[in-house]
């Protein structure tokens, strides 16, 4: 199963407080990414809190809601 519906998803109910990037591995920013937060599996999801430090990662599933929450929290 793609994650890719699931993640469009959750772009849309979280439009307008979590930006969703995507980033295909197979580019030089892509790869860039994927050295600097030392991945190389999809889907990989890092999530940033709003200082714009790293508050969880998670490979090979996509975030449920409540790991978008988190980082919404003050």
């Amino acid at each position: 199963m793609t994650a890719k519906p699931i993640v469009d998803g959750l772009s849309r109910q979280y439009a307008n407080r979590v930006r969703i990037v995507r980033a295909d591995l197979l580019t030089p920013a892509g790869r860039d990414l994927a050295d600097r937060y030392q991945f190389n599996f999809t889907p990989y999801f890092v999530g940033f809190d709003a200082r714009g430090n790293v508050a969880w990662t998670l490979r090979g599933r996509v975030p449920t809601p409540d790991m978008l929450d988190l980082l919404l929290a003050p």
